[in-house]
């Protein structure tokens, strides 16, 4: 009996010993680059040191235009997301500011909780580090939509309209008590959640060969260090927050609501929650659109976002 233990003893500690440096194999070869100067100097734009750190920030067009500020959301690429819709916007006439969001694109991602008044105040700070005090337009999509809502419901003279794109503002994501064990989350983080992220994000394009396209800026700003930590602090204090009730708090008739018909995350049910909270609500679905539907859809989504704008009224797509 005592030989049976031991073997089995001697058995399992090889199991443990194995699965450690097996977790050590994986963790070295995740987030092996660092956000440095030297990647910095690749970058377009320009940066600006606010409260948490350096911000990577886009400032396009005459500054005697009306200002439009572009808020993107959670995904690692940060204000990439923008590249069909910026073009468009920027021949009606706009001035258009789009930045990186903590943690995202080029941005720091410092050693912080990642929640709403983090980023309520990095674009508080931004707009007026830059002198941009002037009333403006706002387009915010998934993540950014709760940004967007806080700060158009705080200042109501400064958003006159705000337009939402597969908005992730209910609180839907719940990650369990375990990811609050630092060394139980680092080891899903690193062993399950990392290796699958690009993939699982697959299912919030229709367009596959675009996704495919996509996904390569996706994971070379997730190779940057810090990216695990800041996700699961953005799933535990930001998008497991019902934001909701900030629609109630915004004035009638400024916010207009476009989201993909297939979207896994907006499903169509789901636009009657933001219309019973929000009666004012002018709301559009966009065929063969998933989470992005101004990625995918962009010319759909250009005209009906400038149409809005421009008159302050719904229209046909």
């Amino acid at each position: 009996m005592k030989k049976l233990i031991k073997i089995i003893s001697l058995f399992v500690g090889t199991l443990l010993l194995g699965g450690l440096l097996f977790f050590i194999y994986l963790r070295s070869r995740q987030e092996t680059a660092v956000l440095n100067d030297v990647v910095r100097q690749l970058a377009p734009g320009k940066f600006i040191h606010l409260d948490h750190g350096l911000v990577h920030y886009q400032l396009y067009g005459p500054d005697t235009a009306k200002l439009l500020v572009l808020v993107h959301g959670g995904g690692a690429s940060g204000m990439e997301v923008w590249k069909y819709n910026i073009p468009f916007l920027l021949s009606k006439g706009y001035r258009i500011l789009t930045y990186d969001l903590y943690g995202r694109g080029y941005s720091d991602r410092p050693e912080v909780t990642y929640d709403l008044p983090l980023y309520r105040n990095q674009l508080r700070q931004l707009l007026d580090t830059l002198g941009l005090r002037q009333p403006f337009d706002l387009i915010a999509m998934s993540m950014g939509a709760a940004i967007g809502m806080d700060y158009t419901a705080l200042h109501p003279s400064r958003v006159q309209h705000l337009v939402l794109l597969g908005p992730a503002a209910s609180g839907d994501l719940q990650t369990g008590r375990y990811m609050s064990v630092p060394f139980i989350a680092d080891l899903l983080m690193t062993g399950y959640w990392y290796p699958r992220s690009v993939e699982n994000q697959r299912k919030e394009f229709v367009n596959q060969p675009l996704f495919n396209t996509y996904s390569q800026r996706l994971q070379y700003f997730m190779n940057f260090r810090g990216y695990k930590r800041l996700t699961l602090s953005t799933w535990q204090h930001m998008l497991n927050q019902n934001q909701l009730y900030l629609l109630k708090e915004i004035i009638a008739d400024k916010i207009l609501l476009i989201f993909g018909r297939q979207d896994p995350y907006f499903p169509e049910e789901k636009l009657h929650t933001y219309q019973a909270l929000y009666p004012t609500l002018v709301a559009y679905s966009i065929d063969s659109a998933g989470h992005m539907p101004h990625y995918e859809q962009h010319e759909k989504v250009n005209q009906l976002i400038w149409t809005y704008l421009h008159a302050g009224n719904p229209v046909t797509p």
